[in-house]
């Protein structure tokens, strides 16, 4: 191994691996016959552990012969005991001791390797440069003079040797795929692409080609391949022999070069595992060899005729036109054979790529069926990468298109035409002759139906050499299997165009296809490409386009006698998008053909569904009660309902907008209504209504004529069934065809109506309106039909504890057998406006006891009945509406016994109104079933409140009946009286009599709630006892400075000192004779304030002079600031003295004053200050 990594010689390549030692250009002591006798050798057991071993250990000893053929293999073990355990903690350390320094020795190797290979580029590098002029500039001019003066020998005093340059290169490249590092080595071919483009070693090869030098091929080896299939192998143990036998500028391989960078570029990007970057190398391979070959043969003929005519000299003309066809036709001859390379080559990359992307359908038995492209699309959606691809394979596919045609042209020569140019044309063949009306083409196919053209066997003019592929010379064999071919390539590039996401691409083949169908005569198969290509171009909104390719649909499949898709084709192309591009004559065309077709009996049984040619609205005209929406889930979408009721007289709107060039007359139009639970049941199922599935359906009679826009028609309806219908389809009956717009399948809002049943207007009437406890009284149920009409029901008499009912008709002597809880009366049938009436008997005893005792004794008159709307008959006499079930409706009625009182205490209040008198509202409910007259009243108060002798306020206001329900409101003035002798009651209570119509009179006493007032009263007495006084200080200013004093001024209220009871029980005393006041003394003090009081602070009060004093004093401020504490006011009664001049011994009674002093005093710090100092023992000054 050191021999060979020192040797840096014209070799240029050592490479070491993991296991083995070889050089890859085969330039080492490994020759080529070493190498055949090593590969023997290695396929014997070597003696040593292998024989012993397991079998995964010979699997990966057979995988090391496999992956390093040059190398040698050994097996190493460790030098532990064969007794100690697999799983040894000391075998496995010192098993990952030998492979750390085992990868250590490995990586330094490697960048043993490549440092060396560096330094050897630089120094080529510096030689390159003089090579590289060589093929730029007028220097290239020169190539050919300095042939003939080096004999063919281009080596120049540069000194720079191309194929040692190329063999370091690529063994540095080598270096990097042996360490797993592919990206690193395709650099280095892109770094050898970026030196010497492909362009210039197609020079070098025509130097070569000048020059006459040899390509290599020596009779070794290498003669069983040729050095182009040894490129395109990959063989480089035999391709690098070539480079280094063929000069130092690669004279002999130049031509040969691109194709083994291609392939090892290939191999090195399957190991990337970039299968896409593999496609665009081979499509850029593949692209610029052809440009290259071609370039060549036009390089080639070029030196030829050149030749030709210095040989022929001055000859005749017609021996030079002889020549010259001689030699176009060898020119022609060479490019069809490398048309046929690269469009069998395109072929072959896309065949192999199927291996990696889906790039077929799933399904290719049909021709071009539209399910079968969507089926697949929808089946394997293509992930990026596989987008990728088929972009890269639909590019591939195009150009392989184009060498198809080109091909054709140079198999048919100059005076033929190419069938797929004649086919794709612009003007096709078959719209050049005049339009066929449809019942004249029909005539005439039954004479004589359409038949595919036969097959017509071209004559070629080029005969492929046996190199061109199988599969090219058979597209050749004659005109049919050339357009099957290219229908074949066009179907696969229209997949894979859509699999890549480029429609428009598809849809332009598919033209093409059909194209190509149509001349052979295979209608049916043209239109079925067709029909798929019409969804893509409406899709995409291409008009124009979109109307053509109808077009040639409507041509195919009239032709061939398809009268329903043909009928579906006329009625998609009057389409609004294609109004404006659309001829008239074509449309009349068109209009003529469906009016015609509509009339065969074979469209009479399809269901066609919603056609553009007409469009329909529907919406509801009547005025309804309310709008509501429902979501329908089984269809993802929502239903806008209308709120009306049975028997309301509805009107919907039907608007159609006609997109035919002239008026057209139908024979009726149908609007089903479908109840949504059938709608649901239908669409959850086979998703179609039919007319077994309408609840009703409304018509308009023929004749109809819809004129070309919009057409208004209406359909009245009266139902009388209630339930939640959807206005499902409309169907528009013309001649034999019947078209359906489900309204599922259009955008359209989703219409809908909630019939509710109808308002009934039946009534009952239940008397008495009360029972009398402990009697037995007749209840008389009175039914009233209105204006329904009654199909039915029943009465129910329900009563509650207490009471008893009967059976209508009983008879007495079985009376006392027949009370029960509950009676069940039948109802007849009756018509609108009847009467029925019910009697029977109820019973109610006198008291009730236990938990129940409170509960209201009532009977139930329940009636449910079964009805119809009034219009019901005349409805129904026309024979249109479905019979339906009645709709049901609940009367109930009820009657109680007077259990509770007849006037009922609603609220009582009394408030103060004046010093001693209170005022007194009352409110009464009345309860009784029947109206009654108020005749008297009278209110007891307990003391300390009387009623004045005109505090009555409700003489003659209740002089008329009161009904149930009503409010009575009593006022009454009241007196307070502390003294009073006349006797009182516990509590508050108000007596009233009541007088029926035959002037029974009952008494009613009622118990009042004024627990509030009294209380009131009570506390006034608690607190009549105090002496209260009232003193306000006011503050001469609102500021002032501390230390300066600040004039102050109580005012006393004193005349609240003689108590409320005292005043009260001398009002009518005189001031006169009223008893001597006694004398108070008032106390100013300043504590707990920010004041220092002076003046007369303390004092006597004479209370005989006036009832209001005022007291001045003065106050000083010791603090700055807001001041909100001010001096207090305290007053206390002076002691009694009696007459012998003592204290009395009574204690005097305590006074409250109620101060109120000014917000605040807002007092300021002086500023300077004038002092004195004295002595001490100073007393005056």
């Amino acid at each position: 191994n050191n021999n060979n990594n020192n040797n840096m010689d014209d070799n240029a390549s050592v490479a070491t691996t993991t296991t083995s030692s070889s050089t890859h250009d085969g330039a080492s002591s490994n020759n080529h016959s070493q190498h055949h006798a090593n590969a023997a050798a290695a396929a014997a057991y070597p003696p040593g552990p292998i024989a012993h071993s397991s079998k995964e250990v010979k699997e990966l000893y057979h995988k090391f012969l496999k992956d390093f053929p040059n190398g040698r293999t050994v097996i190493l073990g460790t030098l532990l005991d064969a007794d100690v355990s697999t799983i040894s903690p000391l075998k496995n350390q010192e098993w990952k001791a030998f492979l750390h320094n085992l990868g250590g020795a490995v990586v330094d190797g490697f960048g043993d390797r490549v440092r060396r290979y560096d330094e050897e580029l630089r120094r080529l590098d510096s030689k390159r440069a003089a090579f590289v002029r060589k093929f730029s500039g007028e220097h290239s001019k020169m190539m050919v003079a300095d042939k003939k003066r080096t004999n063919g020998d281009l080596e120049d005093e540069s000194g720079f040797d191309l194929s040692h340059f190329f063999l370091v290169k690529e063994s540095l490249a080598f270096t990097y795929e042996q360490m797993q590092l592919p990206g690193e080595a395709k650099l280095q071919y892109e770094e050898l692409n970026a030196f010497l483009p492909e362009e210039a070693w197609r020079q070098l090869a025509q130097q070569a080609s000048v020059g006459g030098v040899d390509n290599g091929e020596d009779g070794s080896d290498t003669a069983m391949l040729s050095p182009s299939d040894l490129a395109m192998a990959g063989d480089w143990e035999r391709f690098r022999k070539l480079i280094k036998s063929s000069g130092r500028d690669l004279r002999g391989v130049s031509s040969f070069v691109p194709q083994y960078m291609y392939s090892r570029e290939v191999r090195l990007l399957f190991q990337m595992g970039s299968p896409v970057d593999v496609l665009n190398r081979s499509k850029e391979f593949l692209v610029k060899e052809y440009r290259s070959k071609l370039l060549d043969v036009a390089a080639d003929f070029g030196q030829r005729w050149k030749k030709e005519i210095e040989r022929i000299g001055m000859s005749s003309s017609e021996h030079i036109l002889a020549a010259q066809s001689k030699m176009k036709q060898d020119r022609l001859k060479k490019e069809a054979e490398i048309e046929a390379w690269a469009l069998s080559s395109c072929w072959d990359v896309k065949c192999a790529a199927e291996h990696y992307f889906t790039l077929s359908p799933p399904d290719t038995a049909s021709e071009g069926g539209k399910k079968d492209d969507d089926t697949a699309m929808a089946a394997a959606a293509p992930t990026v990468e596989g987008q990728d691809a088929a972009r890269c394979i639909a590019e591939l596919l195009e150009f392989a298109i184009l060498r198809l045609i080109r091909l054709g042209d140079l198999a048919l020569g100059e005076e033929k035409v190419n069938p797929i140019r004649r086919a794709t044309s612009e003007r096709p063949a078959d719209t050049l002759k005049p339009w066929v009306p449809w019942k004249e083409l029909r005539k005439q196919r039954g004479s004589m139906s359409p038949e595919r053209k036969k097959n017509i066997i071209e004559a070629w003019t080029i005969n492929f050499s046996p190199d061109v592929s199988s599969w090219v010379r058979n597209a050749f064999s004659n005109s049919s299997t050339y357009e099957d071919t290219y229908l074949e390539l066009a179907k696969a590039a229209v997949y894979i165009n859509r699999r890549a996401g480029r429609f428009r691409f598809a849809s332009r083949l598919e033209d093409h296809r059909a194209e190509v169908l149509i001349s052979r005569g295979e209608y049916n198969l043209a239109a079925d490409v067709l029909s798929n290509n019409v969804g893509a171009c409406a899709r995409d909104q291409w008009n124009r386009a979109h109307y053509w390719r109808i077009f040639r649909l409507a041509c195919c499949q009239r032709v061939s006698g398809d009268v329903l898709a043909y009928l579906e084709t006329l009625t998609q192309s009057f389409n609004p998008r294609l109004s404006s591009v659309a001829p008239k004559k074509t449309a009349s065309l068109f209009q003529n053909d469906l009016e015609a077709l509509i009339t065969d009996a074979a469209v009479a049984e399809p269901r066609w569904g919603a056609f553009p040619f007409l469009e329909t609205e529907l919406s509801i005209e009547s005025e309804t009660a309310g709008k509501s929406s429902q979501p329908l889930p089984f269809l993802r979408r929502k239903l806008s309902k209308y709120l009306t009721y049975v028997g309301d007289e509805l009107r919907f709107s039907l608007s159609i907008n006609s997109h035919l060039p002239r008026a057209i007359s139908v024979n009726g139009i149908r609007l089903y209504l479908v109840t949504l639970a059938t709608y649901e049941q239908v669409y959850r199922g086979n998703g179609t209504v039919s007319e077994e599935d309408a609840f009703r359906i409304l018509s308009i009679d023929a004749p109809i004529t819809i004129e070309p826009g919009k057409n208004q028609f209406s359909f009245p309806w009266q139902p009388m069934t209630y339930n939640v219908y959807v206005l499902a389809t409309v169907e528009i009956q013309w001649k034999e065809a019947s078209f359906f717009y489900d309204s599922a399948l259009l955008r359209k809002p989703l219409v809908g109506l909630d019939i509710q049943p109808s308002e009934p207007t039946q009534t009952i009437e239940l008397n008495p309106l009360f029972l009398i406890p402990g009697h037995v009284q007749n209840v008389r149920l009175v039914f009233h039909s209105g204006s329904d009409i009654i199909t039915g029901g029943a009465v129910t008499l329900i009563c509650s504890e207490g009471l008893q009912v009967v059976p209508p008709k009983t008879d007495q002597s079985k009376l006392e057998e027949a009370w029960r809880d509950e009676c069940v009366i039948p109802l007849d049938a009756c018509e609108p406006g009847k009467k029925i009436v019910i009697t029977t008997l109820v019973k109610s005893t006198s008291s009730r006891s236990g938990n129940n005792a409170d509960d209201v004794q009532e009977m139930m008159a329940k009636v449910e009945t079964s009805y119809r709307h009034k219009s019901y008959d005349s409805v129904m006499e026309k024979g249109e509406e479905p019979d339906s079930n009645p709709m049901k409706t609940l009367l109930e009625a009820m009657v109680t016994t007077l259990d509770r009182p007849a006037l009922a205490v609603d609220g009582s209040e009394a408030f103060v109104f004046d010093e001693d008198r209170v005022m007194v509202n009352v409110s009464l409910h009345c309860n009784t079933p029947v109206p009654f007259f108020v005749k008297e009243w009278n209110l007891d108060l307990p003391s300390p409140l009387v009623v004045e002798e005109d505090g009555d306020l409700n003489k003659g206001m209740f002089q008329h009946a009161i009904p149930e329900g009503d409010m009575l409101l009593f006022g009454f003035k009241c007196l307070r009286a502390d003294d009073s002798d006349e006797p009182s009651s516990e509590r508050p209570i108000l007596r009233v009599v009541l007088q029926d119509d035959f002037g029974k009179t009952f008494l009613q006493v009622l118990p009042l709630n004024l627990d509030d007032i009294y209380k009131q009263l009570r506390k006034e007495d608690e607190y009549a006892e105090l002496h209260n006084a009232t003193a306000e200080l006011v503050c001469s200013i609102k500021e002032g400075s501390v230390g300066h004093p600040v004039p102050f001024v109580y005012n006393l209220n004193l005349q609240s000192l003689i108590s409320p009871k005292a005043r009260r029980s001398n009002m009518s005393v005189s001031v006169a004779s009223e008893g001597p006041r006694p004398t108070v003394l008032y106390t100013i003090i300043s504590e707990g304030s920010d004041w220092i009081v002076s003046g007369k602070v303390q004092g006597l009060i004479d209370s005989k002079r006036s009832d209001i004093v005022s007291i001045p004093f003065r106050g000083i401020p010791t603090r700055s600031g807001l001041l909100r504490h001010f001096p207090e006011i305290i007053i206390e009664y002076l002691p009694i003295t009696t007459l012998s001049g003592s204290l009395s011994s009574s204690q005097t009674p305590p006074i409250t004053v109620l101060t109120k002093t000014p917000e605040r005093f807002k007092s300021l710090a002086f500023t300077n200050s004038l002092s004195l100092a004295v002595p001490q023992d100073l007393e005056e000054f």
